[in-house]
Order: structure tokens, then sequence, then C-alpha cells
């Protein structure tokens, strides 16, 4: 199993701080956003705070690294040992990459960046910016997710537009009426021999 979400080119980013009750145990990179209404209190060099999305109404960007977990990582393993803290899309990579300026303590470089995979200060993409292969999708429709047996499994064609799905994932479905485009297509569906399956999603205008 791979990591979850791999940069393979920059896009724009801003730090934003994570709130609400489906941000609240941890999410995966890749994980899509809208804005929330309350203010971000964490850390002041956040642009603002930010919720899981539906996939309806107004897309803010998606997170694009950790932590995965709201427990800091230095109490559930060490640094070399990443691996044992694989949930759902494998290890992270982007763990590593938060950024958190108001840390009121100074370590050495490798006891802060310990303490930084705690943080809740992530960056966030702009869409439809860089490109990246996304190893956690949705296989499955809604119908399936919903009442197994019932549904289908996704088929990601290149061109094809992407969405957010009710779970605040990239899908190939429309789930509803309501349900907006993230200006991202399918440019490859693929699969890396040790990573696994991905969905390589480039920007795209209609």
């Amino acid at each position: 199993m791979g990591d979850s979400f791999y940069r393979l080119k920059d896009g724009e980013n801003i730090p934003v701080e994570p709130t609400g009750a489906a941000l609240a145990g941890g999410w995966l990179p890749g994980t899509w956003v809208k804005w929330s209404p309350v203010a971000a209190s964490t850390y002041s060099g956040a642009i603002g705070a930010v919720e899981r999305s539906d996939g309806t109404g107004t897309l803010a960007g998606f997170l694009m690294n950790g932590p995965q977990h709201i427990t800091p990582m230095v109490q559930l393993s060490d640094m070399w040992r990443m691996d044992s803290l694989q949930r759902d899309g494998g290890e992270v990579r982007q763990d590593w990459g938060p950024q958190d300026n108001s840390m009121a303590y100074q370590l050495d470089p490798i006891d802060k960046l310990v303490n930084r995979a705690g943080t809740r200060i992530v960056q966030m993409y702009i869409p439809p910016t860089g490109y990246h292969r996304h190893f956690v999708y949705e296989t499955v429709d809604l119908a399936e997710r919903t009442t197994p047996g019932t549904g289908s499994a996704l088929i990601y064609t290149p061109g094809e537009k992407l969405y957010v799905s009710n779970r605040g994932r990239l899908t190939s479905e429309m789930e509803s009426g309501s349900h907006t485009w993230t200006n991202y297509v399918v440019a490859r569906f693929a699969s890396d021999e040790i990573l696994g399956n991905y969905v390589l999603a480039v920007g795209a205008v209609a």
C-alpha cells in the first residue's frame, strides 16, 4: 500500500487549519475541504480554517500534507517506524511537511520534525494548480458505498472530469446535480508496482 498523495509538480498552496467533526480524528492528504465559518485559532499564520467537503458548493482545495492523527505521531511511533501509522492509504511522506511557525520551543532539527508531526496546521492546494498522483480515491460509486451490492466500480478515463465525493475524496462520479467540478481531469489511471493504483490529476478548463 503506497502513500496517499504524491506531488509531481508544485501548485499554489496556503497554510490552513483543519476544523470540524469530520477532520477531528485525522485526515489523509488529498482530502478536499471547504472554508469553515469558524476562525483559525491554533496558528496565527493560517489563512483560515477549513472543514471537510462533501463535494457540493465551493471547493476551497485539498489538504496536501498531514498529520493524519490528532495525537502527535511521536507518541505513537518514532521517526524510523512511520509505517506503523498506516491507515487507508498507507504511509504519507507529506507528514514531514507541515507549516507551524508558532512552535514556542526550539529543538535540534530532528526533534523539531518529530514534534511538528503532531501539528494541525497543513498546506492546502488551491485548484487547479500542480499535478499529482492520488492513491486514495473512490473506487466504487455512491450507491455501492451506501448499500453494498447495489452499485458498481468506478472507471477513470483520461480526459474525464474529477469531482469530490461525499467523503471528501476524488471521484469520477458526479454524485448529484449540486456536486462541483474540481477543475481537474484524469490525465492517467495506472498502477505503480510498489505503491498501487493511482489517479494522475491535472488542471483543465471547461
